[in-house]
Parts: C-alpha cells; sequence; structure tokens
C-alpha cells in the first residue's frame, strides 16, 4: 500500500477501524485542516489502540489548532508518557504549558526533559538557566535579613511575573486564539506580545490594533482596581 495515496488509505481504513496505520490517514487530514475527519479518524483509532502515541499526537494538534489548549496538554502529556523520545511532542507540551500559565516548577521538568532528548536546543537552555538563576537569588534573599525587612514594607509590583513576565511562545504557536486565551486568563502582557509576533507573521493588521487597543483597556481597568 502507497501510505502517500490518500484515496488508497481511505477505503483500506473503511474496511479495518482496527489497523495501526490510522495516524497516517488523520495526519492527512490534519494537514489539509481538515479537523473534522482528522478528529473522527483519531477517536476511531483510539477506540482501537488507546495508548497508540502518534494518533495521540495527532489529536493533540488538532486541539492546539482548534484552541483546545487544555485538551491538547492532556494529549501531549499521553504521547510523552507512551512515546517518551518524541521530540515535538515534548516541545509542543512545553509551549503549551507555558500559554497556560503552568507553575515554573513544571515547566522546569518539561524543558529539562526537552534538553535531555535535545542537548542544543536554546530555547530550552535559556528556561532552565532563567528559572535556576531566580531559584538561587530567592536563596540568597532568605539568607539576608536586610533584603527580608525590605521586601516587607515593599509595595506590591503591579507588573509582576504573573501578569508581566515574557511568554517566550514560539512564533508559529501565536494565533488570535492564543490572545483570546490569554486574554481570558487576564495574561495582558502576555497577549500583546502574541501580537506583536502575529504583527510579525503579517497577519490581519486592522484586528491586530483592535485586539491591542481592548488589551489596553484591560491593563488600565485592572490597574484601577488593584489602587
Amino acid at each position: 500500500m502507497d501510505l502517500k495515496n490518500q484515496i488508497e488509505l481511505e477505503l483500506y481504513f473503511a474496511d479495518h477501524f482496527d489497523t495501526i496505520l490510522f495516524p497516517v490517514l488523520a495526519d492527512i487530514y490534519l494537514n489539509q485542516e481538515d479537523y473534522r475527519r482528522a478528529r473522527k479518524v483519531c477517536n476511531i483509532g483510539l477506540g482501537y489502540h488507546e495508548n497508540d502515541a502518534a494518533g495521540r499526537f495527532v489529536l493533540a494538534q488538532i486541539e492546539k489548532a482548534e484552541g483546545n489548549l487544555k485538551e491538547a496538554e492532556k494529549q501531549l502529556k499521553h504521547v510523552i508518557k507512551y512515546s517518551p523520545d518524541n521530540i515535538r511532542a515534548a516541545i509542543m507540551y512545553c509551549e503549551i504549558q507555558t500559554v497556560l500559565d503552568r507553575s515554573p516548577s513544571r515547566l522546569l521538568t518539561s524543558w529539562k526533559r526537552v534538553l535531555t532528548l535535545d542537548p542544543l536546543n536554546q530555547t530550552a537552555k535559556e528556561f532552565i538557566e532563567k528559572v535556576e538563576s531566580r531559584s538561587d537569588e530567592k536563596k540568597q534573599k532568605k539568607k539576608s535579613p536586610k533584603s527580608k525587612s525590605k521586601k516587607s514594607l515593599a509595595k506590591p509590583n503591579k507588573n509582576s511575573s504573573e501578569t508581566s513576565e515574557s511568554l517566550n511562545v514560539s512564533v508559529r504557536l501565536a494565533t488570535f486564539t492564543l490572545v483570546n486565551v490569554l486574554k481570558n486568563q487576564a495574561l495582558f502582557y502576555q497577549a500583546l506580545e502574541v501580537l506583536d509576533l502575529l504583527e510579525q507573521k503579517g497577519e490581519d493588521p486592522d484586528m491586530i490594533r483592535l485586539e491591542r487597543d481592548a488589551v489596553k483597556e484591560l491593563i488600565k481597568t485592572s490597574e484601577k482596581e488593584k489602587k
């Protein structure tokens, strides 16, 4: 069978729902952005092969494309469990966890997995160094009584790490759906960062302008509420 021949695969799949080749057909539909058919093939195939990592990875990509980031994260976790050497899944898992604002400790574990699989991955190196250096700084501050007293007197920072820390999201992951997800989570500065990436990609400038104005208004409202 020619695995690149869509018609052959469709005919074979119609007669063999239990085939382990279902991810190949699902991936063809995914690349055509036919997410409905891709999802249907995955759901049927995974009904027979629940732990098929390739099928789960295609499903994760469908969920991501449709903006279902929590479901994509769930599928990628499954992929990594049964295919721990899947570097694409490991990187996508980190990117989605970053967008979902998972804890630094969880992200550190995920990026260390990426670095184990790809020792030259620059993003993983930079993230790990950044988090570990912060951890060292916190330990130093705890040892210093002066820094502790200053901390107790300091006013809350409006632009805390929760609201202003850079996402370091790849251009490929930047979408208007992602902007809406970040807005819903009150991650307004990260939303502006994604809009900058969309501008670099040459997306609709009017839509970017409207979204940027909306996010800036949300920031103003948020800052007023904190006063």
